[in-house]
């Protein structure tokens, strides 16, 4: 009976189909990667027929173990390095860089040039056009900003 499981390659695929599936309901990455160890073993039988079962344990054990480390590498690949913002972190990456202002600070508020674009500041100081200013800390999506000579 046990080894009649082992007959058609559809058991295995349906296996790694039904795997793959309940991760949705699972936490994590896991269950997909053991139901492709399990298609690949569905696909070697399809090719190789006689393949008897003690032969398909083995290969799915290294189909899933391979796939697992298949996907560790590539969650490794979307992990954020270190030294990268986290998630709607991006501004947080400016604090300590310097940039220029973009016009004369009014009422301690004016924009500076970062990138191709411009983002809202503020600064205790007076700071004029052109002048070089060091990004200091992040406030509600402004930057705030020191007053940094160039030579400096």
């Amino acid at each position: 009976m046990f080894e009649s499981l082992f007959v058609s390659p559809w058991y295995w695929v349906i296996a790694g189909v039904v795997l793959a599936g309940l991760e949705i309901a699972a936490p994590g990455v896991y269950l997909l990667w053991i139901g492709l160890g399990a298609i690949v073993v569905g696909l070697a039988l399809w090719l190789l027929p006689d393949l008897g079962v003690s032969g398909q344990m083995l290969l799915f054990a290294v189909a899933m173990i391979a796939s697992t480390g298949l996907g560790f590498v590539i969650q490794r690949k979307g992990a954020p390095r270190p030294g990268e913002p986290e998630l709607n972190q991006e501004l947080l990456a400016l604090v300590g860089r310097r940039f220029v202002a973009l016009d004369d600070f009014s009422a301690g508020r004016g924009r500076v040039r970062v990138g191709d674009g411009s983002y809202s500041a503020s600064c205790e100081d007076p700071v004029a056009k052109g002048e070089t200013v060091e990004v200091s800390a992040i406030d509600h999506g402004i930057l705030k900003v020191v007053r940094r000579p160039v030579s400096q």
